[in-house]
């Protein structure tokens, strides 16, 4: 803030900066190196040059697209330009924020201002964090409700539907049929005597068995192997010979996913800390825009309070 002394020389005015100095202990003052109206003016000049620079890039951005021409940049182009305007308008923004809180401030020291826009910057990251995760609680919130309100139909349906299902259930005669037809079934069938339906779930049964592994797999693998000789009509050895390649095939497809989801959990750990890296530097360079542009306040203050006590000499 600045204050007109009368310097004891008759007709000689001199013009001086100084911050707010407030009452101590003894009689003593301290100065105020901080003013948080002149911080909380900077954030809101600070949003509200991102918001003005964000939708001037967006308004570009869209008068580029042209689907009935073929020259309209890719997406790729267009991620790329976005990332890079967010990038500079946000260092343009936090560095006005920055200016106008160490201006507004008052502050004669350059250290000062440097703080005041750092403070600045805090409160704006802190700011956008907050407006970022509530507008994220707010569709979370609503995808939610959507689906508790698809469930809950969906529990009304079930309850409608319970006593006709019950019903079929107890009385069904094909369902008794299909319990007699089991409690009936030999335990270990003839794989001759099989048809292609029983077969199948035969296999389908030992095959789990086997892949399980243990002391039942190799019984597992015999009986797969008798009724594969029977059903195909081969004999015992091709029909080992087509189990043992079938098995090198699906092991070799599984170590294949396998190594493709490792891939892909690898490339993501990637793009997760190259991405990390990059919020890192972006914040940092905004934390220096904002110092930056507290410092550029204070500098100018000297340079105005120079000018006035030149011009009063």
């Amino acid at each position: 803030m600045s204050s007109t002394t009368l310097n004891p020389n008759p007709g000689r005015v001199t013009t001086t900066t100084a911050t707010e100095l407030l009452p101590g202990v003894d009689g003593a003052h301290v100065h105020r190196r901080i003013s948080w109206q002149a911080i909380f003016a900077g954030v809101i000049v600070a949003v509200s040059v991102q918001i003005l620079l964000s939708l001037l890039g967006a308004g570009v951005g869209l008068g580029m697209v042209h689907t009935t021409v073929s020259g309209t940049p890719d997406a790729g182009s267009f991620g790329i330009g976005a990332g890079l305007w967010w990038l500079i308008s946000n260092l343009i923004a936090l560095a006005a924020g920055g200016y106008v809180s160490a201006w507004l401030a008052g502050v004669s020291l350059r250290f000062d201002g440097m703080l005041h826009g750092f403070v600045t910057w805090g409160i704006s990251m802190l700011l956008t964090i907050y407006l970022l995760s509530s507008a994220v609680g707010g569709l979370l919130g609503g995808a939610l409700s959507v689906t508790g309100s698809t469930l809950s139909a969906a529990g009304d349906s079930v309850k409608s539907a319970a006593p006709s299902v019950a019903q079929a259930a107890g009385l069904s005669p094909d369902v008794i049929q299909q319990q007699v037809q089991s409690y009936l079934a030999p335990t270990n069938p003839d794989p001759a005597t099989m048809n292609a339906q029983d077969a199948q779930k035969a296999i389908a049964s030992d095959l789990a068995t086997y892949t399980m592994g243990g002391a039942d797999a190799p019984a597992a693998k015999a009986r797969i192997i008798a009724i594969m000789t029977a059903q195909m009509h081969v004999s015992q050895a091709e029909a080992t010979k087509k189990f043992d390649d079938t098995q090198v095939k699906l092991t070799a497809a599984k170590d294949q996913a396998i190594q493709k989801a490792k891939t892909a959990a690898d490339a993501s750990a990637s793009a997760a800390s190259t991405g990390s890296f990059l919020a890192f530097g972006t914040l940092l360079l905004g934390a220096i825009a904002a110092a930056f542009g507290g410092s550029a306040a204070v500098q100018r203050r000297l340079l105005a309070t120079t000018t006035a006590r030149r011009a009063t000499v």
